[in-house]
């Protein structure tokens, strides 16, 4: 009987042995510790070091600040392309050709995210954003004191690289701060708003820089050395915001009961640097080819983009030609694009209240972050068919200024619905995702600067603006395929958040 009596006291023993295991043992009994994606899996929110639980003030600080390097990086995107007559005077003649340099320059952008993304969110978004401003200041010497052609355009495809960071990388972070909260709309619209207003002012500043004897087009690269230069020496001083690491730090400073926050501490220090190699070169181009939620956005972002620079190419023609405005009045007219997209970031709280509302009463779902693109998705159509029947010189120019200022507000709504719902499917690796949108969407702009240039040479400007309006129509399709059917894309995705 003692001997009976002692097993069934043995076996508690062992049990409890393996009950309480797993909660001081070491990380690998439950998941593979040198993975980086299961790593970042184990992130909550609910840990008291999350950076989502920063003092708000702090939050939005560091949201202004990248937003404010964003409008400085995509300002190249078109002062190039207000300096391009000065470039076809000095090395070629041709339309076509001297467009590469805005081309080569966006197609960086969309190279960069490839690795930036995936390396921010495995190894911190700090050093990443440092590294990359200073090359895109040093490369920067390179296109101002560029010597022929082919060095400028190389060139410009090096600083779009460097500078893509800003493009990738600020949704990440905002995605770090914010999560998936009712609230993280607002500071998603500022994004929105810094990557529309960069564009938007980069064609009145470039067409100054142009005209003016004393300065001359390689002074737009000669600003960006000593601004980029500024940031790069400014953000040492941010703080690092990745989940991984702000609570891997706070572990260590000051120690933890939380098994969560002791198994990411433990995780972090003992990544394996070849599965880390493996995770920048690879993760998102993955998320690319293997997710339809984001290949299908980045193809429907790459059209919205390109209109931007489509636009670029025929509001000289409308403005100049037709309503016989001057070059500088025509650049001017491309702020309308300012004015819609403040028009957006003011309206952003109807569209929290709508999601509020819709997650109280049905729960989480990424979906909802459609709901007033539902609506406004037809503002594009719309917008480009105004504007194309008006700007022929019979109405008054600021028909088409406005209709400019409405598509302003459609697109960047749009754009900014994409961005939230990207951030809510895939927080873990957000900027990695991010980065797979952008690979598609700016080599499709990149090609649309170009295809503007031949649509608006032999097409009439009327018809030129109706056939984007007409394509347009074919893709609103693709906000209602996503909000009641996203669900079901998610449960079928390896990587995306159910909820």
């Amino acid at each position: 009987m003692a001997i009976t009596a002692s097993a069934p006291q043995g076996m508690a023993d062992t049990r409890e042995k393996k009950k309480t295991m797993p909660a001081n043992a070491d990380l690998e009994a439950t998941t593979d510790r040198n993975d980086p994606l299961a790593l970042l899996s184990m992130i909550q929110t609910s840990s008291e070091a999350h950076p989502i639980r920063w003092p708000l003030r702090k939050k939005w600080s560091i949201v202004f600040v990248y937003c404010l390097l964003q409008v400085f990086v995509t300002l190249t995107s078109t002062t190039y392309v207000s300096v391009e007559f000065l470039i076809m005077e000095k090395w070629t003649s041709s339309a076509q050709v001297a467009t590469l340099g805005q081309s080569m320059f966006i197609i960086g952008t969309a190279v960069g995210p490839a690795f930036l993304g995936p390396l921010s969110d495995i190894n911190g978004r700090k050093w990443v954003y440092v590294f990359s401003i200073a090359m895109y200041a040093i490369l920067n010497i390179g296109t101002a004191l560029a010597y022929n052609y082919p060095m400028l355009v190389i060139f410009c495809f090096l600083i779009g690289c460097a500078g893509s960071v800003a493009l990738c990388n600020v949704a990440g972070t905002i995605a770090d701060l914010f999560g998936d909260t009712d609230g993280a709309a607002q500071p998603m619209a500022l994004f929105v708003a810094s990557a529309n207003f960069g564009p938007s002012l980069g064609s009145p500043i470039g067409e100054w820089i142009g005209i003016n004897p004393n300065l001359g087009w390689r002074w737009i690269f000669y600003i960006n050395i000593i601004i980029g230069g500024a940031f790069a020496f400014g953000l040492c001083f941010m703080p690092e915001t990745l989940p991984r690491i702000v609570i891997a730090r706070a572990v260590k400073r000051r120690g933890s009961v939380d098994q969560n926050e002791l198994d990411i501490a433990m995780g972090s220090s003992k990544l394996s640097v070849l599965r880390e190699i493996r995770f920048v070169a690879t993760m998102a181009l993955r998320i690319m080819i293997t997710e339809p939620i984001i290949l299908s956005l980045a193809l429907y972002n790459g059209f919205a983009y390109g209109l931007l620079f489509l636009y670029l190419d025929g509001v000289f023609g409308v403005f100049v030609v037709n309503n016989g405005l001057s070059y500088v009045g025509a650049s001017l007219t491309y702020l309308n694009f300012c004015v819609g997209v403040t028009v957006t970031f003011c309206f952003v709280p109807v569209q929290t209240y709508l999601f509020r509302r819709h997650r109280l009463k049905h729960g989480h779902m990424p979906e909802a972050r459609f709901l007033t693109s539902l609506v406004g998705v037809w503002l594009f159509p719309v917008s480009l068919f105004w504007f194309a029947w008006t700007c022929d010189g019979d109405t008054s120019f600021w028909s088409p200024v406005v209709a400019g200022a409405v598509l302003g507000f459609c697109d960047p709504l749009l754009w900014l619905a994409m961005l939230n719902y990207i951030t809510d499917s895939y927080p873990n690796v957000a900027a990695s995702a991010i980065a797979a949108f952008l690979i598609p969407s700016f080599l499709i702009a990149a090609g649309c600067a170009h295809a503007g240039v031949s649509m608006f040479a032999n097409m009439d400007v009327r018809w030129a603006f109706s056939t984007l309006g007409f394509i347009s129509i074919g893709l609103v399709v693709l906000v209602y395929v996503l909000f009641f059917w996203g669900p079901v894309l998610r449960r079928w995705s390896p990587l995306a958040k159910t909820f």
